[in-house]
């Protein structure tokens, strides 16, 4: 299993590096600029391959790729006067190959020259020249153990128009929104759209109450007395008094009407534990889970609670109240009864504005009960730009957190560890979920990008939009020396979440 699991974050991080970079490698083709390199991953070379002017090679790090466009970077003079060079040439006497490494025995049979004058980007159009000798506008520089295309200035990047330099960095966070629109079109033609306008019972979910009881094609009557005509009634009298530990349901099934005691099981979020499913006249924890935050804090499945800060609950209502009121994540202690053995346990909560963050309310309940979906075409090309709507406002917020929110840090974010547990855990849970995480994952790579700090595609575009509204070029040298200081912080960054990634997996934090 972990073995694939690996596959598969393999597959998932390189389809959406790989989309993000074939976006800038497209639009960077179409504006005729020069592409040495088309790379996933970054750091050392694992295997490359030459077709025709680009390199394609996979680097050791997965954690993004990049194409590497002649001109976008300050490109000192590779051949300078005084220094000495082996020139291969074509049957009309004009350079194809520059050989640096001219001291190679393989390369003696080649001409060895001093060079006096040189000219190889030939600006206006300019022949390109080295000494007397014309050279081929797509002639190569031999290196050690690589050749290399020259690059004309007409091939590089900062040749090219305001709105091709533009195209070539945006299309590459463009891609990953593409890619991210046809994901999410596909969950909802497969999902579909639920049918709001009636009572109807849809999927009935194995893992809650309602299983067993409520069938698919149930139509609801009533709730605890109250007449249900709609999927709204449904949720309103579900959430009329989310405590409620017996809830009424009356259905008809095939003409024939008939009722179910169902016992709603209780999330509370800020906490992490939710009620045991049979715990009408006891406070019993259900099922709790090592790696949340109350399976961290000492809580098991089946404790029974007793007192809150030293205050006796009585009953769900009671626990409820205090864990709501309590919306800044102060410490809490818990009193516990577990096989007859009191245990005290602390925990801190997480606030109310991280919890409603991430779409969850403090305490909910559920039953397990869905309406009907249908398929709908045209709706879920439109759900898809909603979507990823939805998405990019769930990034937003994480990035208002973490300056905003003492409860959230950088050592919370996720880098390639991080990812691949996430990636298992959505693979895992179906492929609906694996595919929703699919195009999460894009739209975060997309907005990331667009973040306008040095070194990455938004970065660059502050650049250029610095260049339109003055009508002047930044400083070369100074805008590539932001780009490789952030670069390097951006990497100590990586390092620092790699590391507290590790510290999740294995339980250390």
């Amino acid at each position: 299993m972990i073995i694939v699991n690996i596959l598969v974050f393999i597959f998932v991080l390189g389809l959406v590096i790989l989309i993000h970079e074939f976006g800038h490698f497209v639009m960077a083709k179409r504006a005729n600029i020069l592409c040495h390199e088309f790379s996933f991953g970054m750091g050392p070379l694992l295997w490359s391959k030459k077709v025709g002017e680009t390199l394609y090679a996979i680097r050791a790090i997965p954690i993004g790729g990049y194409v590497m466009m002649a001109g976008e970077e300050i490109e000192d003079e590779i051949v300078k006067e005084g220094s000495e060079v082996r020139l291969v040439f074509d049957d009309f006497e004009n350079i194809t190959k520059i050989i640096l490494d001219h001291a190679n025995e393989k390369y003696a049979e080649y001409l060895k020259v001093t060079v006096n004058s040189v000219d190889l980007k030939g600006e206006n159009n300019e022949p390109l020249h080295l000494n007397e000798y014309t050279v081929k506008r797509d002639a190569f520089y031999v290196f050690k153990n690589r050749e290399m295309q020259i690059a004309p200035h007409d091939r590089s990047f900062e040749s090219k128009t305001k709105a091709q330099r533009f195209l070539s960095i945006f299309a590459g966070p463009f891609m990953n929104f593409v890619l991210a629109f046809f994901v999410f079109l596909l969950i909802n033609l497969i999902v579909g759209f639920p049918n709001l306008d009636n009572a109807e019972l849809g999927e009935i979910d194995p893992n809650y109450p309602a299983a067993g009881k409520l069938e698919e094609g149930d139509i609801i009557l009533s709730i605890d007395g109250t007449n249900i005509s709609n999927w709204d009634d449904v949720s309103a009298a579900i959430d009329q008094d989310a405590t409620d530990r017996i809830l009424t349901f009356v259905v008809n099934r095939d003409g024939t009407e008939i009722s179910f005691n169902i016992t709603p099981i209780l999330f509370f979020y800020s906490v992490g534990f939710h009620s045991d499913e049979n715990s009408v006249g006891t406070l019993k924890i259900g099922e709790v889970i090592d790696d949340t935050l109350a399976g961290k804090a000492g809580f098991e499945t089946g404790d029974i609670i007793l007192t809150i800060d030293g205050e006796t609950m009585n009953s769900w209502e009671d626990i409820a109240t205090v864990i709501y009121d309590n919306s800044t994540g102060e410490l809490m202690t818990f009193t516990v009864d577990r096989d007859g053995v009191t245990k005290t346990i602390t925990i801190e909560p997480y606030n109310r504005d991280l919890v409603e963050s991430q779409g969850l309310e403090v305490i909910d309940n559920f039953v397990g009960i869905t309406p009907v979906y249908k398929f709908n075409l045209f709706r879920s090309f439109g759900a898809g730009i909603t979507d990823i709507k939805a998405a990019s406002s769930m990034i937003f917020t994480t990035i208002n957190l973490l300056f905003n929110n003492d409860q959230v840090s950088v050592g919370d974010l996720a880098g390639p560890v991080g990812i691949y547990d996430i990636t298992s855990r959505a693979l895992s849970a179906g492929f609906l979920s694996f595919l929703s995480w699919i195009a999460l994952l894009s739209v975060n790579l997309g907005i990331i990008n667009l973040l306008p700090i040095p070194a990455l595609d938004g970065g660059r575009l502050v650049f250029l939009g610095y260049e339109v509204i003055t009508n002047r070029k930044p400083n070369k040298k100074v805008e590539n020396s932001l780009h490789y200081v952030m670069y390097i912080l951006l990497m100590g960054l990586f390092i620092y979440i790699t590391f507290n990634d590790l510290l999740r997996l294995f339980n250390l934090k």
